[in-house]
């Protein structure tokens, strides 16, 4: 099996902050199972595989580092909720999908980004707009091109700059870990409910505001229809997940 380079491990998930001239390797086995998790089939040789087992030996060989940073890894992951660990059958990744757990973080997410959304619309800069657009043209790129991993890195982009921009750092180092476990559970219930094909011709869910809508709104600095169009922005996954726990009950 092909080890993943380290060195391109961060071109996965954006916004990581490297904190010296080389980040410790736990960080970067914490970034790799992340990848894998939030950008499912990009690999075919791995072995992490949502919501499936996962050991800490198979990574270090995979990776070909020793167990140490493998382990400390594997100990922030489970403080982050992504791993549970049973004493008999060994450790598990979190199943996002699942109607409760879903739920929670959909919650979480709603909660945190209309306030971040209200707040950066009332002082939102010219060069943030600037930076906020780029983004968004290469989302639509994307969706001309129906590159499903393209949009969704653009679409974790774009959010964790406007947390970062209406509250700085802290929040982004708050919020990211939530904010990657909604698309580890958005890909899987998006697709399971349109299918590969018809997920990647659409991208932006059905009856949903746009990132498009969500700029235009920051832009014109309304904070009030800043906070509504990100709230309308999560309700097709939302439905989705009320009609899942429904069918559960």
């Amino acid at each position: 099996m092909t080890a993943v380079p380290m060195h391109q491990v961060f071109d996965y998930i954006p916004f990581h902050e490297r904190s010296s001239k080389n980040s410790a390797l736990a960080e970067e086995v914490y970034e790799h199972i992340l990848r894998e998790i939030v950008f499912p089939g990009e690999d075919p040789k791995t072995q992490i595989h949502y919501g499936g087992k996962i050991t800490e030996s198979v990574v270090a060989k995979e990776l070909q580092v020793s167990n140490g940073p493998v382990r400390e890894a594997f100990y922030r992951l489970r403080q982050e909720s992504w791993i549970y660990t049973d004493r008999n059958r060994g450790s598990f990744l979190v199943d996002f999908s699942d109607p409760q757990i879903a739920m929670d973080i959909y919650r979480f997410r709603v909660t945190f980004e209309t306030g971040s959304f209200y707040a950066l619309a009332s002082h939102i800069t010219d060069n943030q707009k600037a930076q906020l657009e780029k983004i968004i043209d290469r989302m639509d790129e994307a969706i001309r091109q129906s590159d499903i991993n393209t949009f969704r890195r653009e679409d974790i982009n774009f959010h964790l700059a406007v947390n970062e921009m209406a509250g700085g750092p802290h929040y982004v180092r708050v919020y990211r870990p939530k904010l990657m476990q909604w698309y580890a559970m958005a890909y899987h219930v998006l697709v399971r409910s349109m299918g590969t094909e018809q997920y990647s011709k659409m991208l932006e869910a059905p009856g949903m505001s746009t990132h498009r809508q969500l700029y235009d709104a920051l832009a014109r600095r309304n904070s009030h229809e800043a906070a509504e169009m990100i709230s309308i922005h999560f309700l097709y996954v939302f439905k989705l997940l009320s009609d899942r726990k429904n069918q559960r009950t």
